[in-house]
């Protein structure tokens, strides 16, 4: 049976057909029942969620439309070249509703969307979705489902499939769908034309055999030519669906189209498509026989008798006719994987497919008298009536909804339902349903949500990582650009001047600042910690200002910090997350009402029996602690809370911390460390960290200027993108008796070094654009095997060398430096 399918947009499961059909006076029910079948497998197929609305955008005046300007009927140029066809009507029919214009442009497909895709147009129409365009393009609704077959030669034979192309010239539409279609089968020979039009010209003048064209096109233009008679056509290689698709992310612009073409009611969408489409013809087989009849009465009154027995043979060739129907009938119905029932107008089951045992265990007899809300689940009964009700209150409503229904056996199985209204039909009475199972897709989606939430926390943790990459490059920059001038000036000015003291005080501010890039490095995954000897109540005064802004307006912070207290060997990072931990934990514990933290440092000699009584007490030993005491008199806490303090994401907060005090517990594990905890209901809590004491003396507070009497001679090659470095760098390498030669990526310095035979040294930057450091590296090594090269980067040593490791790097300096540093770098690599 032909069909020619097409989806209102109005509603996502509106859909009318144009179709010859059997005299409904023979076969009305098996007729009506096979006709709805058919629409709701192609209903059942279709996306049923709508995309959420964007923001309150506010209402272009013009939106530009691109569509191919030769796929009848859908859209074609007239006689004067204007644009024709459904889809033409339609957008000048949304342009009414919405009062906005709309600039059509009909063109070549190929261009079409070349044009959408350099940003010509807002809205691109007769496309088909396929996986590469959903990267490029967000889609309406389906409105209209497109058969796309393979046409072959009437002389060819064999063809039933795109596997049977293969080693065939077959003639295809450049930059459709059905190229990705084709190739997916093997078939390479393909010859691309610019429209459909061209393809049946092509085949009309025996230039190709085997093409693949639309069918609603196709048969146009091959009716149009008269060679209709000429070829033949396999089943469809896919079912397209027409969509209209805006630009990616455009959520706003895709919500608009899609409300215009909504509001047009679907009397007018039906007027559109009898303009185009014409309206059906049914003719009666009778009828015809009648009239040959009353023909061959009239010539020859004497064939009465043969005329009567050629009647008893179609009567009865129709009656065989009618067994067969009604046989197919029922095997459709018997092989069919969704359960196909009628419903009675009190709801209740009159006839259920014999798949509703296999799906659900029930015989057809035991659900007659059952309605779908007894077999639903309680939580989606209010559900499933609401639609029922709808469908009674609008007939021409096709209802849709996903239920759990309830099996045999107790169990509930996920279903899709799609009934339509037919009490009216004399012939049926009822309400026809369909219901299929779907469980698979619901487990996929669980799936595939599950999916999206970890790539949503992988994209979040890639953001982060470039933010500290941006760190690492520009804000080093601006440090070593800081800490390069502050140098040079300390070695060009007296020690008696004034003005000492205020760039030492710039030297320091730089230096920290540069902890903090390497912190947040570090926090980003692109940097390791370091464990090194540290001041406490360094630490503590430099984290100050950010203690202060993280705690409650009512909560005061106090510091009591310990004259000479000894140092501890620690990572920073950590110990700073450690004291930012417990005053965030100190503040939420003293909540709204007015509060004190007292935050306390000093050294004490632990022994044995002291010790015993700490977490982590298993590989301590006794001796000089320096400790942290953090304390607040916020709520406390009871024994029972106190217990599971520690345990992998246990909290008292309404939300999660993740492992909070867990990963404290862990970093003072890894510090050979301990921590006590003193807490009462009430009265507040404070946490005392306990942390080996250095043993040595410290070292000699005082400013390294970096004078040194070592100085190099010859010239390098400095590689860096930032002006500021180079200027800073230059001057730095000249201090030190060194001649320079500048470049601002990676292409000049080869250039460059092609150029100059005499550099003795590179500094080169490993982030740069156009060509990087790394690529760059590997140009100078190819161009002088034995070049000597210094890395420089914001990121640490270690990541560094182990990604030059063997590739004959000589060194590294990492952002930002000082005069000391660069100079103890060629010191050393000028030694080797």
């Amino acid at each position: 049976m032909a069909r020619v399918e097409h989806k209102s947009p109005a509603s996502c499961h509106a859909t009318t057909f144009s179709r010859r059909r059997v005299n409904p006076m023979i076969i009305p029910i098996a007729s009506c029942v096979l006709r709805f079948f058919a629409l709701s497998t192609f209903l059942l197929a279709a996306s049923t969620s709508i995309a959420s609305s964007p923001g309150n955008s506010a209402a272009p005046t013009t939106i530009r439309v691109v569509m191919d300007n030769n796929y009848p009927p859908y859209v074609f140029k007239g006689d004067q070249g204007q644009l024709k066809g459904i889809t033409v009507d339609q957008w000048n029919l949304w342009e009414k509703r919405t009062g906005i214009r709309v600039e059509l442009t009909g063109t070549d497909w190929s261009d079409a969307q070349r044009r959408m895709d350099a940003g010509e147009f807002d809205v691109i129409d007769t496309i088909f979705r396929n996986e590469k365009r959903e990267k490029r393009y967000d889609f309406t609704k389906p409105y209209a489902v497109i058969p796309v077959p393979l046409f072959f030669h009437k002389d060819i034979s064999g063809i039933s499939g795109p596997d049977d192309a293969r080693g065939f010239m077959v003639a295809a539409k450049a930059g459709g769908n059905v190229l990705d279609v084709l190739r997916k089968h093997g078939v390479t020979n393909i010859v691309e034309y610019p429209s459909y039009e061209k393809i049946i010209e092509a085949a009309h003048d025996g230039k190709v055999k085997v093409f693949t064209v639309d069918r609603p096109p196709a048969l146009y233009h091959l009716n149009k030519m008269g060679i209709q008679d000429q070829f033949r056509e396999t089943a469809p290689l896919y079912n397209g669906e027409f969509r209209r698709a805006v630009p990616k992310g455009r959520n706003d612009l895709l919500a608009m189209v899609e409300k215009g073409f909504a509001d047009i009611t679907p009397a007018e969408y039906r007027a559109i498509d009898k303009k185009w489409l014409g309206i059906p013809i049914s003719a009666s087989p009778y009828v015809r026989y009648v009239g040959y009849s009353a023909l061959v009465i009239a010539a020859l009154v004497a064939g009465l008798l043969v005329w009567l027995r050629l009647l008893k043979r179609a009567v009865s060739r129709k009656t065989r006719e009618l067994s067969g129907s009604e046989e197919r009938f029922r095997s459709i119905m018997s092989l069919s994987p969704d359960i196909i029932s009628i419903i009675g107008k009190d709801g209740a089951f009159e006839y259920n497919s014999p798949s509703a045992e296999r799906i659900h265990g029930y015989a057809q007899d035991e659900m007659l008298g059952l309605t779908p809300l007894d077999l639903a689940h309680p939580e989606d009964r209010e559900r499933v009536d609401r639609v029922f009700k709808e469908l009674l209150k609008n007939p021409e409503k096709i209802a849709n909804v996903q239920y759990r229904y309830r099996n045999k056996d107790g169990s509930y199985t996920w279903v899709e339902w799609c009934a339509c209204n037919q009490l009216s039909n004399p012939h049926i009475n009822g309400i026809i349903a369909i219901s299929r199972n779907i469980e698979d897709r619901k487990r996929v989606e669980s799936e595939r949500l599950k999916l999206e939430q970890q790539l949503l926390h992988a994209q979040k943790l890639e953001s982060l990582g470039v933010l500290a990459g941006g760190i690492a490059h520009d804000f080093n920059n601006i440090l070593m650009t800081i800490m390069g001038n502050a140098d040079l000036a300390l070695m060009r000015i007296t020690p008696e001047s004034t003005a000492v003291e205020n760039l030492r005080r710039i030297e320091n501010a730089a230096a920290q600042a540069a902890d903090l890039a390497k912190q947040m490095l570090a926090y980003s995954g692109k940097g390791k910690f370091v464990v090194e000897y540290i001041n406490v109540n360094s630490l503590l005064t430099e984290m100050l200002h950010m203690l202060e802004v993280s705690i409650s307006k009512s909560a005061v912070l106090r510091l009591n910090l310990a004259k000479d207290l000894p140092r501890v060997e620690a990572d920073t990072t950590q110990m700073r997350q450690i004291i930012m931990n417990l005053i965030i934990n100190a503040s939420e514990a003293i909540g709204d009402t007015s509060g004190v933290i007292a935050v306390t440092t000093g050294c004490m000699d632990c022994d044995a029996g002291y010790l015993k009584d700490t977490w982590l007490d298993e590989d301590i030993t006794a001796g000089p602690y320096v400790y942290l005491e953090i304390a607040d008199t916020g709520c406390g806490m009871d024994k029972e809370t106190l217990a599971k303090i520690f345990d992998p994401f246990f909290t008292t907060k309404f939300t999660g911390r993740g492992l909070g005090m867990a990963a404290v517990l862990g970093i003072l594990r890894g510090h050979k460390g301990a921590i006590k905890i003193y807490t009462e209901p009430g009265k507040g809590t404070t946490f005392k960290i306990l942390l080996p004491a250095d043993s040595r003396p410290a070292e000699p507070a005082g400013h390294d200027s970096g004078r040194n009497d070592w100085h190099g001679a010859g010239k390098v090659l400095l590689v860096d993108d930032d002006e500021t470095i180079l200027g800073i760098g230059s001057e730095m390498l000249e201090e030190l008796g060194f001649s320079t030669t500048t470049a601002r990526d990676g292409m000049e310095a080869v250039a460059l070094f092609k150029e100059t035979p005499d550099i003795a040294f590179v500094i080169l930057d490993l982030t740069m654009p156009h060509m990087n450091g790394e690529q760059c590296f590997r140009e100078l090594r190819r161009i002088r095997p034995d070049v000597k090269v210094i890395m420089s980067s914001g990121y640490n040593e270690q990541e560094v060398t182990q990604k030059f490791a063997g590739k004959g790097l000589a060194g590294f300096i990492q952002k930002p430096y000082r005069l000391s540093a660069l100079q103890e770098a060629l010191r050393n690599i000028n030694a080797e």
